[in-house]
């Protein structure tokens, strides 16, 4: 097998190296469930440096740190997630990954599809190709490799045999599945007046798996709940980080926390996501809280402003800002009162900065608190959260971030 470390779960980490007198937060934190989980991390209320909060932890992995367990990687959710996925795929592909062990599919995050290349898969600690037996390898030479027409055969089962009905989101190199799962396209693409028109030959396929990790936000609670009537709510806040850190999983989970609410740490409040690529919500597949309304597949600078108007939220949640109209859309929603909660590709509060489109939505001031994922040692690990201090800097509420 290529790699050993496939045994742990998926779930955010915080690791702590105290500063004298500093409380840690927790050490390794897993995710623990709604009800025990807040005072794992922070003080009464979660309010960050209250009693109990870290004013000085580094988060990043901690050996052997004791937290209460994260989410079941066994679950029924796992699973169900997993076989969604092997039913976009050509049947002799499905078939080999049906072989792959439950105890290494289930930490998988990533499925790449490359005629000529194995099929090969990134996991949360590791990766590997998948040879016959479904067994993962660290050489392509000792996996079969993956055929013109078994690409082909993936595109007819994902698009239902109907490309023409996807070419819009296609033009923007993705697709995605039932479940949530995102497809990125590779290949050869058309492109005129500066804009891609079409893909003419589609020979790769990078699969991002979705799944549910309910409570995998938890451990943030306490550096983003702030005091508001009638209970406490999350600041606006934003997820940064690069690719495949765990964003999109943090920020569902955070859309369900603030709708279902966390008794004695969050109230819940009347949630609006606008999600543009179906991956939030995947059409119902994931609980996204009892007061959560979606708007599914709808640009945001369009749905923004109509979730202002028509689902009267307290807290709009969406995914990936960089649009050249995203920050005047969050700029009109908290100017409207409305908490916002979002992500955005950026390593680091400088990366943040360096991007056009990002630092006008950072000139916004919209954002109350900024969490920094990274993937390393494993995907959720958050390396530094920072909140708005005077003057519109970010101060750093854990230490270590690479601002």
């Amino acid at each position: 097998m290529a790699t050993d470390r496939h045994a742990t779960a998926w779930r955010p980490t915080f690791a702590t190296r105290s500063r004298p007198g500093a409380e840690a937060a927790s050490a390794a934190v897993g995710a623990p469930r709604e009800g025990r989980g807040a005072g794992a991390a922070g003080g009464p209320g979660g309010i960050p440096g209250g009693p109990g909060a870290a004013s000085g932890a580094r988060a990043t992995a901690a050996p052997g740190g004791r937290a209460a367990p994260g989410p079941d990687a066994a679950s029924p959710g796992a699973e169900a997630t997993w076989a969604s996925l092997l039913e976009s795929l050509a049947p002799a592909l499905a078939e080999r990954l049906r072989r792959v062990p439950p105890q290494v599919h289930r930490q998988v995050d990533e499925v790449r599809v490359v005629a000529g290349s194995p099929v090969w898969l990134l996991l949360a600690g590791g990766e590997g190709f998948v040879d016959a037996a479904g067994r993962l390898v660290p050489v392509p030479g000792q996996a079969p490799a993956v055929t013109p027409a078994e690409v082909a055969e993936c595109l007819e089962r994902m698009t239902a045999s109907s490309w023409y009905a996807v070419q819009e989101q296609a033009r923007q190199g993705f697709l995605t599945l039932p479940g949530g799962h995102r497809v990125g396209l590779a290949g050869e693409v058309q492109v005129e007046g500066g804009r891609v028109e079409r893909f003419r030959r589609v020979r790769g396929l990078v699969i991002r798996r979705a799944r549910p990790v309910s409570g995998c936000a938890t451990p943030l609670l306490p550096y983003l709940v702030e005091p508001a009537r009638p209970g406490p709510c999350l600041a606006s806040t934003l997820l940064i980080g690069a690719p495949a850190s765990g964003k999109t999983t943090l920020l569902r989970d955070l859309a369900r926390l603030a709708s279902a609410g966390v008794p004695g740490t969050l109230a819940g409040r009347r949630v609006a996501v606008v999600d543009e690529r179906g991956e939030l919500a995947a059409g119902g597949a994931f609980d996204l809280g009892p007061r959560t309304a979606v708007l599914e597949h709808c640009p945001k600078e369009a749905g923004i402003p109509l979730a202002l108007r028509a689902l009267s939220p307290e807290v709009l949640v969406t995914d990936e800002l960089g649009g050249p109209h995203d920050a005047a859309a969050v700029a009109e929603a908290v100017h409207a009162g409305v908490t916002v909660v979002a992500t955005a590709h950026a390593g680091s509060v400088a990366d943040l900065e360096a991007r056009r489109q990002l630092r006008a939505l950072e000139a916004t001031g919209a954002f109350r608190r900024l969490v920094q994922l990274t993937r390393h040692p494993r995907p959720g690990t958050v390396e530094a959260v920072y909140a708005r201090g005077p003057g519109g800097r970010w101060i750093a509420l854990t230490s270590g971030g690479r601002g």
